[in-house]
């Protein structure tokens, strides 16, 4: 059986003879079929729904994964916020525990109470972001945007 491009090539070739008039519709749809397009049409679809669902569950187990990784993140937070609370309240900077020690640290995080206040050398250049949402909205509504147009993609959809 031949490829889907060696197909697609047949295929291109068939409507050009046909553009030509040297072949009719009838020829061109017994060529195809005699060469199995159908056959390797809904192999293809078969394949891509099988990725699909691939991609589906990995996306689902990443999903999984990553809020497992959350719970368990803060549940060192929880337990380290009670180790903290057990020391402070028993007045100890140090405890000694089997193979472990446990020990407050003091660190310092910057506070920002009043952006607007920040001086402008603590400040990062963040590049602008395009909106294309709103762009969209607003050539579907016609209005016009510089730099920006409406295109249609043409792609498949299997069902």
């Amino acid at each position: 059986m031949a490829s889907l491009f060696e197909m697609t090539q047949a295929a291109l070739m068939l409507y050009d003879l046909l553009n030509q008039e040297e072949i009719d519709e009838q020829t061109i749809a017994d060529t195809l079929e005699s060469m199995g397009a159908d056959e390797k049409v809904e192999s293809y679809c078969k394949v891509i729904k099988q990725l699909q669902a691939d991609a589906d569950m990995f996306k689902a187990e990443q999903d999984r994964i990553t809020a497992r990784r959350k719970t368990a993140e803060n549940a060192v937070e929880r337990m380290k916020a009670a180790l903290l609370d057990f020391m402070t309240a028993s007045k100890k900077d140090k405890i000694t525990a089997g193979t472990f020690t446990v020990s407050t640290a003091i660190t310092k995080a910057v506070n920002i109470l009043d952006e607007s206040k920040i001086p402008e050398q603590y400040l990062k250049p963040q590049p602008a972001k395009i909106d294309k949402a709103e762009i969209s909205k607003a050539l579907k509504n016609g209005e016009a945007v510089a730099g920006a147009e409406l295109i249609e993609n043409k792609g498949v959809r299997i069902r």
